[in-house]
């Protein structure tokens, strides 16, 4: 079930090179130098949800760089989908154990780089087998609502408040209505 990723970065002038670096020798589950400056990180993913967010991580760091090349196994893979799996999967093995996304509104490209990826499930949530669970919005009236509804006053008025029959003097004349337009 495992897939080797490995993300090959630098040489970069980056103040961040060095914390990219720490990161992928700390995180990654193997992490070499292929040439001067420049360095190749090596991440198995299977269930293991840390090796999911080191790669994250990393990815977050080194993506934008023109010298960062990211690949599962031989093939060349999109650092931004990369990145994107690795964060879902992390997410998905915490909560869950297992990939649980729901496949509703079709397939991520992300999820073609995911060993958690299941085809068959997908293709029974796009074809409608496994719909979402309808909206229920639940609409309930405050205390002050209810009392005004029913002819009385809100629970939290002042009983001795009194209005006034007519608007004070010192209010001013009120303001002029607009004609229906």
């Amino acid at each position: 079930m495992g897939r080797l990723v490995t993300v090959e970065f630098g040489p970069s002038r980056s103040k961040r090179f060095g914390l990219a670096l720490a990161e992928a020798r700390s995180q990654a589950g193997e992490c070499t130098q292929v040439e001067p400056g420049r360095y190749r990180a090596r991440f198995v993913l299977g269930t293991d949800s840390a090796a999911y967010t080191g790669l994250a991580c990393l990815l977050e760091r080194v993506r934008h760089w023109r010298a960062t090349d990211v690949y599962e196994g031989d093939e060349p893979v999109s650092a931004y989908h990369a990145k994107e799996m690795a964060w879902c999967a992390s997410s998905q093995l915490k909560s869950h154990g297992a990939c649980r996304f729901r496949f509703f509104y079709g397939v991520f490209p992300r999820c073609a780089v995911c060993p958690l990826f299941d085809g068959e499930r997908a293709i029974r949530d796009v074809l409608g087998e496994n719909p979402p669970p309808g909206t229920v919005f639940e609409i309930t009236l405050g205390p002050n609502l209810r009392a005004l509804l029913a002819g009385d006053l809100p629970p939290n008025l002042d009983r001795a408040f009194e209005v006034p029959d007519y608007p004070p003097k010192e209010w001013g004349k009120p303001a002029a209505e607009e004609p229906p337009g």
